[in-house]
């Protein structure tokens, strides 16, 4: 697999093109090739094409907007090009909108609505990438959740899903055990550990961390196994809060998954 980060990871540390410049310099020299990045308004897709090709990284997907794709789908086809223009065949959305995550009619109406979105970019090669995080585990009872509706009822040929090891956790659910589920369906996976922390004032409370690869409770071993078996391209670290600097903490994560054989 391949080994890259998350650019949210070092969000705080870009401010303009010269900081994403040193800062993606000084991340390609831990040892990372691959990147999933967006647009910050500083800089034009061109410019980040440049520069992410200087470095010497690999672009695994595209982040577009749900919304505007929804709305217009002359921005789909914007999408498209822009994608094409990069070199990814990924098109990475957000978490669905607050007023689909509370019910069942919800989630299957975003499901009706990425399946018309999907179509489009699947005509032309590309991919609707989606990254769940805990609350897509919202439980209807009986052990149905919101995102088997959106595993089920959306397109296996034109949705695809990015995993997160971190979150998978947070949703109560057996992280192999959904890794075989979208086998088919993802060759990007976010790599992070879940850490349980002190603190806690009552026995009923949950503390814990977003930690670096193999410096929580996660067992990575199973994990990379099955990200192997299912044909995991891109093993991306996304850390969404670091301790300290966050190129400590991706030098961390590099050097665990080196250790785990990613």
């Amino acid at each position: 697999m391949k080994k890259g980060f998350q650019m949210f990871t070092v969000r705080e540390l870009l401010t303009d093109k010269q900081s994403m410049f040193t800062v993606f310099k000084k991340v390609r020299e831990i040892g990372y090739d691959t990147i999933q990045g967006y647009l910050l308004p500083f800089i034009t897709l061109k410019e980040y094409k440049e520069l992410t090709d200087t470095i010497g990284f690999e672009n695994c997907s595209l982040d577009a907007s749900f919304e505007a794709m929804r709305s217009d789908p002359k921005v789909i086809n914007q999408i498209i090009n822009d994608a094409s223009f990069l070199g990814v065949d990924q098109i990475s959305i957000g978490t669905l909108p607050m007023e689909y995550r509370e019910n069942e009619s919800g989630f299957r109406k975003y499901a009706q609505e990425i399946n018309v979105i999907a179509k489009n970019l699947k005509k032309e090669g590309k991919k609707l990438l989606y990254h769940p995080h805990a609350l897509e585990f919202f439980s209807f009872g009986g052990g149905f959740k919101g995102i088997d509706i959106i595993l089920e009822e959306t397109d296996p040929e034109g949705f695809w899903f990015c995993l997160d090891t971190h979150w998978l956790v947070g949703g109560g659910v057996n992280i192999v055990d959904w890794l075989y589920k979208v086998k088919g369906r993802m060759k990007t996976i976010h790599y992070k550990d879940y850490a349980i922390i002190g603190g806690a004032i009552k026995i009923e409370e949950i503390h814990k961390r977003f930690a670096e690869v193999g410096e929580g409770n996660i067992d990575w071993e199973k994990i990379i196994a099955a990200s192997k078996d299912i044909g995991i391209e891109y093993a991306i670290v996304e850390q969404d809060i670091c301790p300290g600097n966050p190129l400590d903490s991706l030098k961390t994560s590099f050097n665990n998954m080196i250790k785990f054989h990613v």
